[in-house]
């Protein structure tokens, strides 16, 4: 299957577009940081990004499945090329702040359509029995793009000609277009029996909704995703970046090493899952979810105890980046209940909800912490790590019954 022309052209086309965004999302985030030291509008123009998401979100996936999705995917990369040249144009002008907020705006929005359009795809171009292997190379080329991205984009960022990274990542977007261009994709035939694509959309729209109204139990786990977005995804997002860069005052390649070993915790998370399937269980998912919230607690040893930056600093890195694998781990949990438990014509559907649901805690989030972020002292930032600990462990509490609920519809399920 590797060696399939196809195969190799979407691992390529991925690997390079994902690398760009990487790059790109990484560069923002450290040049708006270096613009204004400022952790509310560091928040603002990192949350700029998820609404775009949001606002794609529940009509991406059934256009992924209604429209050419090697054309999709050549539109996406020639669309993030344009927003690559417009950000490297962004950096000569005054209202920088500005430009660089529209332009993370659109880049959500045609983000918002990657995932689906991709994991559409393979099932066209693979084997049935090789579905399940190409998924994880791709994950696995994914996870590679953010790992490499914030490493390249560390050595090589410089805040007095950022504009040579946007002009670099204009060459990798140029790279997976060609890649696409060179693809070939079956097309499927198309049944709308006659219907506009807004009666399509209303209609699955509905569909989905009437379907939750009876499995509450994945609208229970929304809301603890909605719930641990809000008060532990956005502070990691937010307060992390914070601060490294401005109250450590961390080098540009530290910088991007951090966001390298957040990255790796993330794909640990994954591999343990992939290593320990069998042996989880809801009771898992629970203690997870305790486990987690005292890892977060031990974010008060390197911000409030450790007298030297540098070892705070690490001590950080490590600490988020064991505490990323372990959000990543209970994540995937989740996902695979999901989709055990999901009607298989339903599932993209549900799945854009539970996306729509968690995601939306995320700007709403990084505004409370962008704001708390210039206000709080180091003593009052220890302060707010403890008294989210607490909610955090409400919210696992809160979600002991939901997960004796999932053991119970698993067990129904498989009898």
């Amino acid at each position: 299957m590797i060696k399939e022309k196809n195969f190799l052209l979407l691992m390529g086309s991925q690997l390079f577009s994902v690398l760009g965004t990487t790059v790109i999302q990484f560069v923002i985030s450290l040049y708006v940081l270096d613009i204004t030291h400022s952790a509310l509008l560091f928040s603002v123009i990192t949350s700029l990004s998820i609404i775009g998401r949001i606002v794609c979100l529940p009509f991406c996936g059934i256009l992924a499945d209604r429209l050419s999705k090697k054309r999709l995917m050549i539109v996406m990369d020639s669309l993030y090329l344009i927003l690559s040249v417009m950000l490297l144009a962004a950096t000569q002008v005054n209202e920088v702040l500005m430009m660089i907020g529209v332009l993370t705006v659109l880049m959500g929005m045609v983000s918002a359509f990657e995932t689906p359009v991709v994991q559409s795809t393979i099932p066209l171009i693979c084997q049935p029995e090789d579905i399940p292997k190409a998924n994880g190379i791709i994950s696995s080329i994914s996870m590679l793009g953010n790992i490499l991205g914030p490493v390249m984009a560390g050595i090589v960022y410089r805040f007095e000609a950022v504009y040579q990274i946007f002009a670099v990542c204009g060459v990798l977007f140029i790279a997976a277009i060609l890649c696409e261009v060179l693809l070939v994709i079956p097309r499927l035939q198309e049944k709308t029996g006659g219907q506009k694509v807004k009666e399509i959309v209303v209609g699955d729209l509905k569909e989905v909704l009437s379907y939750l109204k009876i499995e509450q139990t994945i609208v229970k786990i929304g809301l603890v995703a909605f719930l641990l977005n809000l008060f532990i995804s956005s502070f990691i997002q937010v307060m992390i970046p914070f601060i490294a860069r401005v109250q450590i005052g961390v080098s540009e390649e530290q910088f991007g090493l951090m966001n390298t070993f957040f990255a790796l915790g993330s794909l640990v998370g994954t591999l343990v899952y992939s290593a320990f399937a069998n042996r989880l269980s809801s009771n898992s998912i629970f203690k997870g979810l305790i486990g987690m919230s005292l890892l977060f607690l031990g974010l008060t040893i390197p911000l409030g105890l450790m007298p030297s930056n540098t070892l705070s600093f690490w001590l950080m890195v490590i600490v988020v980046t064991i505490l990323l694998g372990t959000v990543t781990l209970l994540s995937v949990q989740l996902i695979v209940y999901i989709q055990l438990i999901t009607k298989q014509a339903l599932l993209g559907r549900v799945m854009s909800f539970i996306m729509i649901i968690s995601t939306l805690a995320s700007p709403l989030g990084q505004l409370m912490y962008g704001l708390l972020g210039d206000l709080l002292s180091k003593s009052d930032i220890l302060i707010l790590i403890v008294a989210l600990t607490v909610i955090t462990l409400g919210i696992s509490w809160y979600s002991r019954s939901i997960f004796q609920q999932m053991k119970t519809n698993l067990a129904q399920l498989k009898s």
